[in-house]
């Protein structure tokens, strides 16, 4: 169930990415590419083993295939304030669905809010896709006519008491009003039923967000007018009598409906249509509150046992403006005619109001000379001490607002005179803030750039990195390497572009910020010199082994006996010719990493064969110091899809290290684990190799350095042996070619544990094979 839930939330996770990607870039664009592959191949996973997978999102919780998923998880708030934006109820995701569907879906999900509206709403957008392996958690129903009842005809049967045909519907629940609103639009001969309490809840919360929902999904005032007069009926037939069985006065979110209906049919970017009826469809539902409030002031009457009193109180309260009274006289007085009260009762209860209601006269008040006098004086020092209070705070505000403008000028002027470039871009994709080195670089003025989508506003397909990484993720620091056309397109710019996210206060990503520098000159000195590192080492191979063969000839005497000094003197020769080919072969490595030029070969083999290989390549140097090798393998042999010769690199350099800093009659062992899971690697199961020796072990700020070129740590092996600090360095890019990772695990003076993790298959890696681009030349 852990497994399965880690999945669910890896899911949620990638959806909210691939989101964001959409909203800054285009389908098309390679960001948005990646991200929909790597949503792509999560899903698949999931739907290897399950027929569906049903994200829903109820009370605030999110659901994926009934299991509960933490919302603390990185993604899933995201989802569920989504879902909540679109009024989703769920999401099912089948299987069969393929990467063209999920782009569509994606494509779908972050249009504006705007142009969903005008396009008719979500569902209506989603039907028009014909997306085959996606649906939405939402239906289409129609209101239950007085006269009927909600039954389930294929439970109880028909007239004859057989079940019904199966094209018979059974009743729907309305839960939301934007349901209320598509049904007015769509078909009313579908029987439904109404979840009151969440009705009214959403009413009571937000009239003035429903009326925009009522007035952008209707096309035509035709299709407004049936929308409001849905609702009307609703509301005065449906929800009126609920309100008051319970005794609640619901008529103030329906007249701020109506006044929001109203203000959203007047607006500006409203049809000509819509305005000149407003008025008159505002009412309709101005009438709804008038039947509430008429009809609670009926119902306290009639409890309070026909009290005119209590008539006139309740009156009061709920007919409280002059315009309300006036609209209701007439339909209150036939009311209580109904209930039996006569004409001078009646006149009674109206007097009573019209008293209330009448504006209270002022009386005149005499006081002594000597009250009237301390009277003023109290009016003085009140006046006094107001204005000086008064001034004290607005010196107080002059005095903060003059200090955030100098800290604005001070940024703004750090911003205009850094030589890096600056671009700020908001969490909606568009571009905030762009300084001159920017515009320089990009070709774009701040005039032009600011507020707009940073993917209209910067087409090069190369700027991706400018925005690539999930938002809010825990790598929220990226640092990447783009090239950049200049205007004639003649020459090419590399930048390298550093991007954080910005979060507020409570942890909520608000936008990014990328820096980006003129790297080209740097760029064009690092490839020379890798180059000319290049060139030499393969200019030194051929005499290299020229010198090694003629060594090798001299020490087997064919060119005529040697002295045992002579012998020990070409011993001597060659090991040292030895090192310096490996120095030569670590070299050409380390280039072809850095130029992105090592290719992979993988092939499938037993990891068992291949590190008995290895072990039995280092076996006679292990035993001459009597270091005694082990080998630890699972009972079931293991097979690994990778290079091989790649591999035996890695695990011959890392022996070779245990061999030469454990002393003498230590031991090292070799082992292998075939279901290591790491789903940062990989969608299966990983193979996990390590090499544990009881030698000198590692300092722990020294850890992470080891792995880089050219470091060493500071400490002496047995035999004083060196090397050229680079094996760790090709060991670690050569796993992370496989799409693996290397770690070590050591105490100073008790050993160290170097393992590495790879997919055992290719298609199960999270990150694909790549070139070698992540490690950087030398200085």
């Amino acid at each position: 169930m852990e497994e399965r839930a880690v999945q669910y939330a890896e899911v949620a996770k990638l959806f909210g990415f691939v989101l964001s990607q959409y909203r800054l870039y285009s389908e098309k664009h390679p960001a948005s590419q990646q991200a929909v592959a790597n949503f792509c191949d999560r899903l698949e996973q999931i739907l290897r083993s399950e027929p569906s997978l049903t994200l829903g999102f109820v009370g605030g919780s999110l659901l994926a295939n009934e299991v509960s998923i933490d919302s603390k998880r990185t993604g899933v708030a995201e989802l569920l304030r989504e879902s909540h934006r679109l009024r989703l109820e769920s999401l099912i995701f089948e299987k069969g669905i393929t990467e063209n569907e999920i782009s569509s879906f994606f494509k779908i999900l972050a249009m504006p809010p705007v142009v969903l509206v005008q396009k008719g709403g979500l569902a209506k957008v989603f039907e028009g896709e014909n997306l085959q392996h996606v649906r939405l958690g939402t239906a289409r129903y129609r209101m239950v006519k007085e006269e009927e009842e909600v039954v389930d005809k294929s439970k109880i049967g028909g007239a004859d008491g057989e079940k019904a045909e199966p094209g018979i519907e059974s009743a729907r629940r309305i839960e939301r009003v934007s349901d209320l609103v598509e049904h007015c639009l769509t078909d009313g001969n579908h029987e439904v039923e109404f979840d009151f309490e969440r009705l009214i809840y959403e009413i009571e919360k937000k009239p003035e967000a429903i009326a925009e929902v009522v007035v952008g999904q209707a096309k035509d005032l035709a299709a407004l007018r049936r929308v409001v007069d849905g609702l009307r009926c609703f509301l005065a037939d449906r929800l009126a009598p609920h309100m008051l069985e319970e005794g609640r006065d619901f008529s103030h979110p329906i007249t701020r409906l109506a006044r929001g209906v109203r203000k959203a049919m007047e607006a500006p970017e409203a049809p000509a249509e819509f305005k000149t009826a407003a008025a008159e469809l505002a009412e309709m539902l101005e009438r709804c509150a008038d039947v509430i409030k008429l009809e609670l002031v009926v119902k306290v009457f009639e409890q309070s046992g026909g009290d005119l009193n209590s008539l006139v109180k309740a009156a009061e309260k709920l007919l409280r403006s002059r315009e309300v009274r006036e609209r209701l006289k007439e339909p209150l007085r036939e009311r209580l005619g109904e209930l039996g009260l006569g004409e001078k009762e009646k006149e009674q209860v109206f007097a009573a109001l019209e008293e209330s209601r009448a504006p209270r006269r002022s009386h005149k008040i005499e006081v002594s000379s000597e009250e009237y006098e301390e009277l003023s004086r109290l009016k003085r020092d009140f006046e006094q001490e107001l204005a000086q209070r008064v001034q004290e705070a607005t010196a107080a505000l002059e005095r903060d607002k003059q200090r955030i403008q100098n800290e604005k000028d001070r940024v703004d002027s750090v911003i205009r005179n850094l030589g890096a470039g600056l671009v700020v871009v908001g969490v909606d994709g568009k571009i905030q803030v762009l300084n001159p080195a920017a515009e320089k670089l990009l070709g774009l003025s701040q005039s032009d750039g600011k507020g707009l989508p940073i993917s209209e506003a910067i087409r090069d397909e190369h700027l991706l990195a400018l925005a690539k990484g999930p938002l809010g993720d825990n790598d929220d620091r990226l640092t990447k390497e783009i090239e950049l056309r200049s205007v004639n397109d003649e020459t090419r710019r590399v930048l390298q572009a550093s991007t954080a996210v910005i979060e507020n206060e409570d942890g909520k990503t608000v936008g990014m910020v990328s820096v980006l520098s003129d790297i080209t000159k740097q760029k064009e000195l690092d490839e020379a010199k890798s180059k000319f590192v290049a060139h030499v080492s393969h200019e030194l191979r051929t005499p290299l082994v020229a010198i090694d063969e003629s060594l090798a000839i001299l020490m087997r005497e064919e060119a005529g006996s040697v002295s045992s000094q002579q012998a020990q003197f070409l011993d001597i020769a060659r090991r040292n010719i030895s090192r310096l080919s490996r120095l030569v072969n670590d070299l050409l490595d380390v280039a072809k990493l850095e130029a992105g030029k090592m290719d992979l070969r993988p092939t499938t083999f037993p990891v068992k064969e291949l590190l008995h290989h290895v072990v039995e390549t280092v076996g006679g140097w292990a035993n001459e110091r009597g270091i005694t090798l082990e080998e630890i393998y699972p009972a079931e042999d293991v097979s690994l899809e990778a290079d091989p010769d790649r591999l035996i690199q890695v695990v011959t350099n890392l022996l070779g290290n245990a061999v030469k800093f454990t002393p003498e009659q230590g031991t090292i062992a070799v082992a292998v684990d075939g279901n290591w899971n790491d789903q940062e690697i990989a969608l299966g199961p990983c193979v996990a190799i390590s090499v544990h020796d009881s030698g000198i072990g590692i300092p722990q700020e020294d850890q992470d350095r080891i792995f880089k070129k050219f470091e060493q740590v500071n400490l002496a092996s047995p035999e004083g042996m060196s090397s050229t600090g680079l094996g760790l360095t090709i060991a670690k890019e050569i796993v992370a070619l496989h799409g693996g990772k290397i770690w070590v695990e050591s105490k100073e003076g008790e050993g160290s544990r170097f393992a590495f993790a790879i997919p055992r298959r290719i298609k199960d890696r999270v990150k694909p094979l790549r070139n070698s681009a992540g490690l950087s030349p030398a200085s």
